[in-house]
């Protein structure tokens, strides 16, 4: 028998008496190109994007890919609904309070 548990509280999800939520996430790396005029026939393009992706710090794996990155996690209800609320963690993430000294 195939046992799952949840990718992100790691509890142990019954497949038979309750329901396991798939996520699937797509990444894909996308350059999108600008609009051009007469002065831009000098400009480097390959050494802006170059020194973009050096700027975004990016995964160098992910940037020799040309296929998409694909992860699929399994989740339990709780975490599903949490999930739907703030996909990207964006209300969840702590956030710290300094004084004004």
């Amino acid at each position: 028998m195939i046992h799952f548990s949840c990718d992100r509280c790691k509890r142990m999800i019954d497949a038979g008496a309750e329901p396991r939520f798939v996520v699937r996430i797509e990444i894909d790396a996308v350059l999108e190109p600008t609009a051009t005029d007469q002065a831009d026939e000098d400009r480097d393009y390959l050494k802006e994007i170059d020194e973009a992706l050096e700027a975004m710090d990016l995964d160098e794996e992910f940037c020799d890919r040309e296929e998409p990155l694909r992860r699929t996690y399994d989740l339990c209800e709780e975490c599903y609904q949490r999930f739907l609320r703030d996909p990207l963690s964006v209300e969840t993430t702590m956030h710290f309070g300094f004084s004004h000294n």
